[in-house]
């Protein structure tokens, strides 16, 4: 189990509140920092669900979608390609919880282009999406992360985060629903149109 150093974090105001991001001299590693990440998708949900008027969240709910979709795609390009070998010894295989895991990205992401195109998010829409990400949470929070907890020593489990962190700087915040399901593929296009997107944007 991956014991901590002291932290160095500094908060950021995201979707209305505070939450934790960590720096490029972080002490927390890969495992831990998916699972902060997931939580956050979690809790998102929840507050939604305690607004009566879900309209009145539109803007927070793009930003939750954007959220989801970066997420998925640092972990393609830095984290899925580099943990694969770790996990030949699990029932299912390294390369089939590789490519299923990017084959719910797309799924989910499929919902979640689907949400950002409404005018106005309805409800409809976004139980649709959160159907898929409590699905791919869970397995591969179970079939994945769980694994690797005592598989990737501390020096790695850093070095992973880091270039998680690095790879929100490459990756699209978009739903990008038509790329490659093929994991050997997926990193370097996550990349490539990741990069495209934020060219349109300047």
């Amino acid at each position: 189990m991956l014991c901590f150093r002291h932290f160095i974090i500094a908060p950021l105001l995201f979707l209305g509140r505070p939450i934790v991001t960590v720096s490029s001299s972080q002490s927390i590693g890969i495992i831990d920092l998916i699972l902060s990440e997931h939580q956050h998708m979690r809790d998102e949900y929840e507050y939604f669900k305690s607004v009566d008027d879900i309209t009145k969240l539109d803007s927070r709910v793009r930003q939750w979608i954007a959220y989801i979709a970066l997420h998925g795609h640092k972990e393609e390009i830095s984290f899925y390609p580099k943990i694969e070998s770790y996990l030949k010894d699990e029932k299912k295989g390294g390369h089939h919880l590789i490519e299923h895991g990017i084959k719910e990205h797309r799924e989910l992401e499929t919902e979640l282009k689907k949400l950002a195109e409404q005018p106005i998010v309805q409800w409809k829409q976004i139980h649709k999406s959160v159907d898929k990400l409590m699905h791919h949470l869970k397995e591969e929070e179970s079939d994945i992360l769980k694994p690797l907890r005592s598989k990737l020593d501390k020096k790695l489990q850093l070095d992973l985060a880091q270039q998680f962190i690095d790879a929100g700087k490459l990756a699209s915040n978009r739903p990008h629903p038509e790329l490659s399901k093929e994991p050997e593929k997926a990193p370097q296009e996550n990349i490539d149109i990741g990069r495209a997107e934020k060219h349109k944007d300047l």
